[in-house]
């Protein structure tokens, strides 16, 4: 039983480091406005279920990139706030895989979208 208990805990530690990333890091409030307007933009044009799973995926993977990308400069700002080459080139690394996935999540939504509005 204590191993369930302990289990079932790991998730608030989860849902807590969630929070604390939309609560402090204002990137994460663009990133729901966008899943936010991504559901509704799915709704009106009442695309198929395929277009919803990859819209759906591609949100969590912006998330994702984005908890990883905060998560590293915590840790580094942790490890020094002092002015260190290789820690910025480290956090300049983590941000960018974030803007390759939205970049690449931009595209992906061009490619759905456009039939449901030109056709």
């Amino acid at each position: 039983m204590n191993r369930i208990r302990r289990h079932i805990k790991s998730y608030s530690y989860s849902v807590n480091g969630i929070w604390l990333a939309f609560r402090y890091e204002h990137n994460m409030l663009f990133h729901l406005i966008g899943a936010i307007a991504v559901i509704i933009t799915n709704t009106l044009l009442n695309i198929t279920k395929t277009d919803w799973l990859i819209t759906l995926i591609l949100i969590g993977v912006v998330w994702m990139a984005e908890l990883f990308n905060t998560a590293i400069e915590k840790l580094a700002d942790r490890v020094t706030k002092e002015h260190d080459p290789l820690i910025g080139q480290v956090k300049d690394i983590a941000s960018g895989a974030v803007l390759i996935v939205c970049c690449f999540a931009a595209v992906c939504a061009a490619i759905i979208y456009l039939p449901y509005l030109v056709g």
